[in-house]
């Protein structure tokens, strides 16, 4: 196990994220797009990050409903508390981060290519 830390969380954080992206996501993002997105990590760590990762958790992504209602719930009782979410933004970087206008292009261009996705297949049809 490894221990959640101040210099262990943030990139453990971030391979759940970029895992989860590519399990539940039928287009999901590639780990050269969460190198813009978390420039302290090059592509060489994060496929590290990954790799090392998912031996940790025996490759098993597996997460059953209740384990995910759990923390959903959890995180949602968070959510709304008072001034949670301005506290959240301060502390994340609020909307002028470069983080936050990098995620923003990729979000824009998972859009384009879903949308390209979309549009091939009813050609197909």
């Amino acid at each position: 196990k490894v221990p959640l830390l101040a210099n262990t969380w943030r990139p453990i954080f971030m391979c759940g994220l970029l895992l989860a992206s590519k399990v539940w996501q039928d287009l999901s993002s590639w780990n050269i797009e969460f190198a813009s997105v978390y420039p302290q990590y090059s592509l060489d760590a994060i496929n590290r990050l990954e790799l090392n990762f998912l031996r940790n958790v025996k490759w098993d992504l597996y997460i059953s409903t209740s384990l995910y209602a759990k923390y959903y719930f959890a995180l949602r009782s968070l959510v709304e508390k008072v001034d949670f979410r301005q506290r959240y933004n301060r502390m994340v970087g609020g909307v002028d981060s470069v983080a936050q206008s990098e995620a923003l292009k990729i979000s824009k261009r998972t859009e384009q290519i879903k949308e390209e996705a979309i549009l091939q297949l009813s050609r197909s049809m």
